[in-house]
């Protein structure tokens, strides 16, 4: 009995010590601003993670515990993880910060620095701002939400959005930034990116923050920071959207009867021009209208009567269609973590046969062997596929003849009976095959050391290599291949590029006391190594092969051969410093020497230094008592930066051997080497503040910059008597000035209704301040003659690089002015009642080059975008806009729209012209066949560019956290998105920004977002 008792005590004891050891607390989870309950956050014992508990619809969670000693780790989707010691604590109050500010380091040549050590002109997007945009291209989703960043679209599919950082810093070589994607600096390719697996994109504008990178980083760098897993259960996520496309615009153009009209005008009135007592009227009837018209052919007769119009363009365009899917896996310990994604993207362009497709991957994992060893890798590779179609397709198209029937019967398109072999029927080139299928593995391995505290030695290895291939096939069925007497051409092109970077750095970041000091002394080696192989054959007995039979080619005589092979090098050293006092006072000192394979062996090397100084007032006491400032950091660098993006081997006159009569001799390529090259500088100063209010939900950045650039890098022509045509040579010096603003402001913020505003503003003017010797200009000359003045890329001393010569149109010519003009000389040209009269510059009577004008720059006065940002409860509202304002805009299909005399397409703009009862305008008279002036010899044609765009509106709805956690489920959010669906502009053409080649676009999308 003794016994059975003593068991039972026993038995109590071990139960009650073991409940003693658990322990059970409450706890309720906010958010950090807005002090709103964060539902469905996950709160897990981080011995163990399957012991683990969510928050209600209050944010508060109850869990036990095994005792004081425990951890647990709450984590909710959009929000830094946090980790806390249970301690004595019964209740916690826990609050969650957004996960975007979590991500305070940025990975730049190998090292990892601090954002806020960052005393330069930088400026960051999160994620959450990317995805705003649905789009498969990094640029596109930059598009006016950074200052002093211009980004123009391409609406080719598969094309990269150009990018511009602070305009233009050099005359011809190097004015677009480099990317640099987890340390590896890319210099192309940007679509092969995917920006659902990117977590920031931090732009870096002056030399304070580029010069890290040396001459690398003359023009601007893109950070770019891709998603890495974090400490906790393991998530995944699915991101995908669907979208339809159709024209943004389509030009007015003229239907088939005022086409027709319009001609009868032109022939009759230079009938009238010709014989200024003929019958206007009868010449019409009986020279136009009759069986034996002189300008109309009988398809078109046949058209006017029936009343009919051709559209051609309809008949090679469609509705657009692109889908993107993302899916990614992420999670961690705290000795690693892991990211993979999947990525699928397609899209159909509006052309018919043009398409984009594009399958990728990416593996991110970072791994603590030793508590002294890390090593990692960011890897992705990309599949992308563009299909091609021939250029000529929407070009031809757009201009058709409304008075021809559309049909695949001809080669050639035509007005009257004449067939214009220019003009290849779009039908037909439609069978043009264009392929170009490119393979592209992107990878950054890295080992981390740290021997003792605070100190890391790190090596990253990376590549960046790229395997393109390009087929193209010119059936015998078209118009090009009938007038090159091909009988079907193939072509095959293969090229390589291999990108070897290694960086070694050793840094030191210590903090004692309110001192910080971080030294960071590195090296930095790059090869780039490029090769392609081209081969065209022609001559096929039949089309069924395309390009994948070239030993079918009979045409051996006819077959060409084309490679090269180079190889670039740059080693670079550099060191930097960094030091911070209290967080209020700031110092950065820069310093990198680089050696360029791309200049002689006396100029090889380059130093590039920088300071930047930074100071917050607000830290001061007395700032205290002013309430609304929350933050005023004063900043001011000066730095100098290098350019060496110059022509391979420009150091060289370069010579190839050629074979002929049974002999050997060795062919220049026109260009006489400079063994003198050296080093492009640019001196840059930074002014910047960056200014809070009211708790910072109001900030503001303001940006001031003065780049002087010496020793420009440029092709100057040489006297033919020299042997060659040109050299690369130093000359010149460029002025570029801007001011850059950024306004983020939260509105509201409560628990139910947050409202929150953006806006940038970006203003950058250039100016050639230097010329070689004491030269004012340098002509871009060329045209039919190949000695015509051009309008674009001329350089005059004291105007932008940008600059438009021509003509200023003066008025149209009335009746009244003729006695005034009789006696002038117009080169040739008529003037009469109704035509475009220019100004004579000079009034010396002779209307020659020294009467042309710069009339308008290609680049805007200012720029930027500005949107809001909506969210009730579940529901969500973005919109954002786009701007530009102040740039003029070539457009030659514009211009020769205007200039049409109805044997040629036109614009209904030509409605309004003149005749002699309607004279108050100053759109000229329609006239066939005499020379005059026309749109584009005067600035008369020149677009007014400006415009404003709805880029992006979007409506969303996220479920609630309680829905969806009974769906298993995070995070679900549906949205659909308008992208490009309004813009207000006086362009003429298809559109201010893409121009008139490929059309732009709107879409419509529906999108998806989960996580689970």
């Amino acid at each position: 009995m003794k016994n059975q008792i003593l068991q039972v005590l026993l038995l109590w004891l071990v139960a009650t010590t073991a409940f003693a050891q658990t322990v059970t607390i409450k706890g309720r989870v906010t958010d950090k601003v807005t002090k709103a309950p964060v539902f469905g956050a996950s709160v897990a014992l981080k011995s163990d993670l399957s012991k683990a508990t969510i928050t209600n619809d209050t944010g508060e969670f109850t869990l036990t515990v095994s005792g004081p000693d425990a951890k647990v780790i709450i984590h909710s989707f959009g929000y830094q993880d946090v980790e806390v010691q249970v301690g004595n604590q019964t209740f916690l109050e826990v609050m969650l910060d957004e996960e975007a500010k979590g991500l305070d380091e940025i990975v730049v040549v190998g090292a990892v620095v601090r954002r806020e050590s960052l005393t330069g002109s930088v400026a960051t997007i999160n994620a959450a701002k990317i995805s705003q945009t649905p789009t498969n291209n990094i640029n596109q989703a930059l598009q006016g939400k950074v200052a002093g960043a211009y980004v123009v679209s391409n609406s080719q599919p598969g094309s990269d959005a150009s990018i511009k950082i602070r305009g233009n810093n050099s005359i011809q070589f190097g004015t677009n930034p480099i990317f640099v994607v987890d340390g590896v600096i890319i210099d192309g390719g940007f679509n092969t990116l995917n920006p659902d697996d990117i977590a920031s994109i931090d732009v870096l504008k002056d030399a304070a923050s580029t010069a890290i990178y040396g001459s690398r980083g003359a023009n601007g760098v893109v950070v770019v920071t891709t998603k890495k897993g974090r400490n906790g259960a393991g998530k995944v996520s699915y991101n995908a959207w669907f979208g339809v496309q159709s024209f943004s615009k389509k030009v007015d153009l003229m239907k088939g009867k005022d086409l027709f009209d319009l001609r009868v005008d032109a022939y009759a009135n230079a009938f009238i021009e010709k014989n200024p007592q003929g019958n206007r009227q009868q010449y019409i009837t009986d020279s136009l209208m009759g069986p034996n018209s002189l300008a109309f052919a009988q398809y078109e007769l046949d058209a006017y009567r029936q009343g009919k119009s051709y559209d051609w363009l309809d008949a090679v365009t469609r509705k657009g269609f692109q889908q993107n899917h993302t899916m990614n896996f992420s999670g961690g310990t705290e000795k690693g973590s892991y990211f993979l994604s999947f990525n699928y993207t397609d899209q159909k362009g509006i052309v018919q046969s043009s398409g984009y497709k594009r399958l990728g991957g990416r593996v991110n994992l970072e791994q603590a062997i030793k508590p002294w060893l890390k090593v990692g890798t960011n890897t992705s590779f990309t599949n992308s596929k563009d299909d091609y179609v021939d250029g000529s397709v929407f070009s031809v198209a757009a201009v058709a003849n409304p008075l021809l029937p559309v049909d695949t019967a001809s080669y050639y398109l035509k007005y009257g009976d004449i067939e214009n072999q220019d003009a290849y029927n779009p039908l037909r080139s439609l069978s043009i095959t264009g392929d170009n299928i490119s393979n592209r593995l992107l990878s950054a391995n890295y080992i981390n050391i740290s021997p003792i505290k605070d100190l890391n030695i790190r090596s990253t290895v990376s590549f960046d290599m790229t395997n393109q291939q390009t087929f193209w096939y010119t059936p015998m069925t078209t118009g090009q291949d009938r007038r090159n007497s091909n009988h079907g051409k193939a072509s095959q092109r293969k090229d390589v590029y291999n990108n070897l970077q290694w960086d070694n750095t050793i840094s030191y970041n210590k903090s004692f006391g309110p001192h910080y000091l971080s030294i960071l002394a590195g090296t930095s080696m790059q090869k780039n190594k490029y090769n392609y192989n081209q081969v065209d054959a022609f001559g096929f007995p039949n089309d069924d092969f395309g390009y994948k039979f070239l030993g079918g080619a009979y045409s051996k005589d006819k077959t060409s051969l084309s490679s090269d092979f180079i190889t670039t090098t740059l080693l670079s050293f550099l060191g930097r410093a960094d030091y911070s006092y209290n967080d209020k006072y700031f110092v950065t000192a820069t310093l990198r020497y680089d050696g360029s394979s791309r200049f002689g062996a006396n100029n090889k090397w380059g130093a590039f230094p920088s300071l930047a100084l930074a100071y917050d007032m607000s830290k001061e006491s007395f700032m205290s008592n002013l309430h609304p400032i929350s933050r005023l950091k004063w900043r001011v660098g000066y730095g100098i930066a290098g350019n060496q993006n110059i022509p391979n081997y420009a150091f060289a006159s370069l010579y190839r051997p050629n074979y002929t009569n049974n002999s050997v001799t060795y062919v220049s390529d026109g260009r006489l080497g400079n063994p003198n090259l050296h080093w492009e500088r640019q001196k840059q100063l930074n002014l910047g503040v960056d200014l809070g209010l009211f708790d910072s939900r109001l900030t503001i950045t303001a940006d001031y910059f003065n780049i002087n650039n010496d020793d420009l890098l440029m092709v100057k022509t040489l006297s033919t008597t020299t042997g060659f045509t040109n050299t690369v040579s130093n000359v010149g010096a460029l002025n570029n000035k801007g001011i850059e603003f950024a306004i983020n402001g939260a509105l509201i913020r409560k628990q139910d209704f947050q409202w929150n505003v953006n806006l940038t503003i970006s203003h950058d003017q250039n100016k050639v301040t230097a010329l070689y010797g004491d030269t004012k200009a340098i002509y871009n000359k060329g045209g039919y003659t190949g000695v015509e003045i051009q309008r674009t890329g001329n350089l005059f001393l004291g105007e932008s690089l940008n600059s438009v010569y021509s003509y200023k149109f003066d008025k149209i010519a009335q009746q009244s002015d003729m006695d005034r003009i009789k006696d002038m000389d117009f080169a040739g040209r008529t003037v009469h009642p109704g035509d475009i009269m220019p100004v004579d510059k000079d009034g010396n009577g002779v209307i020659n080059d020294d009467d042309r004008y710069v009339v308008g720059k290609l680049n805007p006065k200012f720029y930027g975008g500005f949107g809001t940002d909506v969210t009730y409860k579940g529901f969500g509202l973005n919109m954002f806009f786009n701007y530009s304002y102040g740039l003029k805009r070539l457009s030659g299909l514009y211009e020769g729209l205007m200039s049409s005399s109805g044997v040629s397409a036109a614009h209904e703009d030509l409605k309004d012209r003149w005749t002699p009862e309607h004279t108050n305008t100053n759109v000229p008279r329609a006239l066939y066949g005499i020379p005059r002036y026309s749109y584009g010899d005067t600035d008369l044609g020149l677009q007014n560019a400006s415009f404003l765009r709805l880029s992006t509106l979007t409506i969303s709805y996220t479920l609630p956290r309680k829905v969806a956690s009974m769906l298993r489920l995070e995070n679900t959010r549906f949205y659909v998105t308008g992208a490009n669906m309004l813009r207000f502009t006086k362009d003429r053409g298809y559109d201010p920004e893409t121009g008139d080649g490929y059309p732009n676009s709107k879409m419509l999308t529906a999108g998806l977002n989960l996580t689970f």
